[in-house]
């Protein structure tokens, strides 16, 4: 069988293009809700037989199975829902706070460049000091509070909405900020209309980070400085030795910081729905 020539295109025309279409991808499967309950479970049972079959000491580590009958006695207790609240009050305030404090100084730094260049080092310096180092001298001055938690989850979660902040005033789109200055704009409408909707998806990393942060520094304020929560539970079940029900709460705190990251995602995909990272046609 002989195939025929393909036909010649005339002098001077472009060369036609080879159009290859390549499958579309679909959605990697270790994301999906079915994959994800499998390897938690694939956990669970490894844990399971890793304490029963010695691989682990069973005085120190908890099977499963009773990690999961302390979760259910110590769910049943009005003083566990107590602490629970305790915790998340202090990191719902917390977070506020974080954010009252670090997006309007963001803003006021990331507008002037002599500001940004003259307080980096400052910045660099303070954020790399570990908050929970300051638990001795809150304990001393604000006692076991909730004031100390406060004053901790912002000595040690501001700083990510602070640098975010700045980022995002310091990436403005130049022919719009020209625009605006062009126009002499006030400083509120420049604000409103220029500054946030350009910074929007860095505040929205920050605060996710900066939510992050403030869980931990919580418990570990409540940990640590005996403040009502689910950190000050963790330490009492740990000087009573009763391990079944410390690591209960660690699944608690483990569980509140899974929910925590899916109400963030959910709220970042609601507030920016055009970003690359949450169309369709990115996960394809």
């Amino acid at each position: 069988m002989t195939t025929l020539p393909e036909p010649l295109a005339p002098p001077g025309a472009p060369a036609a293009r080879t159009t290859t279409h390549r499958p579309a991808r679909g959605r990697l499967p270790y994301r999906t809700p079915l994959s994800q309950l499998g390897f938690a479970v694939a956990a669970l049972l490894t844990w399971e037989l890793a304490v029963r079959e010695g691989l682990l000491p069973q005085s120190s580590v908890p099977t499963a199975s009773a990690t999961a009958s302390a979760l259910r006695t110590i769910a049943g207790s009005g003083g566990f829902w107590h602490a629970l609240g305790q915790t998340a009050l202090g990191w719902c305030a917390g977070l506020l706070l974080c954010t009252a404090i670090g997006v309007p100084v963001g803003l006021l730094v990331g507008t002037s460049r002599f500001l940004t260049r003259s307080t980096r080092l400052l910045t660099d310096f303070l954020r790399t000091i570990p908050a929970v180092a300051l638990c001795p001298v809150l304990l001393l001055t604000l006692g076991s509070t909730m004031a100390m938690k406060l004053v901790l989850v912002v000595a040690g979660a501001v700083w990510p909405m602070l640098t975010a902040t700045v980022d995002g005033v310091r990436h403005v789109d130049p022919v719009a900020a020209d625009t605006f200055r062009t126009f002499r704009l006030p400083a509120h409408q420049r604000v409103r209309r220029l500054l946030l909707p350009s910074a929007l998806p860095f505040l929205v990393t920050g605060v996710r980070n900066c939510a992050v942060l403030a869980l931990m520094l919580t418990t570990a304020g409540e940990y640590l400085g005996a403040a009502p929560g689910i950190g000050n539970e963790l330490s009492r079940t740990q000087q009573a030795g009763a391990i079944d029900r410390m690591f209960a709460l660690l699944v608690v705190a483990g569980l509140l910081g899974v929910a925590l990251n899916s109400f963030l995602m959910a709220a970042e995909r609601l507030a920016l729905p055009w970003t690359p990272a949450h169309r369709k046609e990115t996960r394809r």
